[in-house]
């Protein structure tokens, strides 16, 4: 099963319905589709970076969603650039990303259980009792 994740920008002047009419869309298409929506977050309106298409705001919608097929990316898309209201979108794919982020977890895990730690006494340089003194150190007992 692929991950994906879905940004799109909606015009700002539009109503709340209208703007939830496009999440809709998105949904069936989904659905219909064969896969299935894990998260819909609305950022409500937010300013843009740079103007689009003479907008410098817009109503933002992050979707993930997990798809058997290749395919309805694509379809999302297609539909997504056709719709009047959207002047924004961009669909990545995160399950590689998931799977790359859990590695390194699990190397760090592996490092870290493998290190042993040392004890401050027998660190390399420090005398330890069972050690004999070097001849002529103050603590060696010669006062001499």
């Amino acid at each position: 099963m692929r991950i994906y994740e879905l940004i799109y920008i909606v015009k700002p002047d539009l109503l709340e319905d209208e703007a939830d009419a496009v999440s809709e869309m998105v949904k069936e298409v989904i659905e219909t589709g064969g896969g299935t929506i894990d998260k819909i977050d609305k950022w409500g309106k937010r300013r843009l970076a740079y103007r689009v298409q003479k907008y410098q705001d817009g109503y933002y919608t992050l979707m993930q969603y997990s798809a058997e097929d290749a395919k309805l990316p694509k379809e999302i898309e297609r539909r997504l650039r056709v719709a009047d209201p959207v002047i924004k979108f961009m669909t990545v794919r995160i399950d590689e990303d998931l799977k790359r982020v859990a590695k390194v977890q699990a190397q760090r895990e592996k490092r870290t259980q493998r290190k042993p730690t040392l004890a401050v006494a027998n660190a390399p340089g420090r005398p330890t009792a069972d050690a004999p003194m070097a001849p002529g150190s103050p603590e060696d007992g010669d006062e001499s």
